[in-house]
């Protein structure tokens, strides 16, 4: 009777005990149902939403590079911009004449935004470009001037010298003075426009000084120097 027993006992521990180890088993992985659970497309849009896309550094050019087919860094560039509307503002009758001092640094600055566009330098070297070839008066200055204007609008259109180019125009920028108009209509043989003489093709004297617009502050024009 005793063997008995003793059998039965180990018989029923026997089978009892796997059920108890699956029964924890199972509590175990149970116990935390949301860990265990698959996300759904919820839970993964929110996930995503709070993971920031890496921002693109901003590259900008380094002052000993040179562009252009002349070769110009950024220096150079800016020198050019300042040295030309100097030369301009005391020599406005002759200003087409500097077109050719002015197109190469044209040149290097589109060179510069194709490898830099981010640039954040670019934006204000293009706006006072644009006016130094306004000041020229020719085609050949207003077709240069408005490329400056293109880069300035399409690269960077939120920039504050977007803001201002906006708002102007040729004429609001660098309007004819009477010394102007009488050099051209003397070298189109006819004195036309207000201030020139029609007799002599000769502004009226006094004039020229009173209207005459402000030179364009070129960057760099208190130093010389990548601002």
């Amino acid at each position: 009777m005793k063997n008995r027993l003793l059998l039965w006992a180990a018989a029923f521990f026997a089978c009892s005990y796997p059920a108890a180890s699956l029964g924890a088993a199972a509590g175990s992985q149970t116990s935390h149902p949301l860990a265990a659970a698959p996300k759904t497309k919820t839970q993964l849009s929110v996930a995503a939403a709070h993971v920031k896309a890496p921002v693109a550094p901003i590259r900008v050019a380094p002052a000993d590079e040179y562009f252009g087919h002349q070769k110009l860094s950024i220096l150079g560039i800016n020198n050019t911009i300042h040295d030309t509307n100097l030369h301009i503002g005391f020599d406005r009758v002759h200003a087409a004449k500097y077109y050719g001092q002015l197109a190469p640094a044209a040149d290097s600055l589109f060179d510069w935004a194709h490898k830099y566009p981010q640039d954040t330098w670019l934006p204000g070297r293009a706006y006072y470009m644009s006016h130094v070839f306004w000041q020229m008066h020719t085609s050949d200055g207003d077709v240069a001037a408005n490329k400056c204007r293109a880069l300035l609008f399409k690269q960077f259109p939120k920039s504050r010298w977007a803001t201002l180019a906006k708002k102007e125009t040729r004429d609001s920028v660098a309007p004819m003075t009477p010394e102007e108009i009488a050099g051209q209509a003397a070298a189109t043989g006819g004195a036309t426009g207000p201030g020139a003489s029609t007799t002599s093709g000769v502004a009226q004297p006094g004039t020229a000084n009173a209207l005459a617009p402000a030179a364009a502050q070129a960057p760099g024009a208190s130093a010389k120097q990548k601002q």
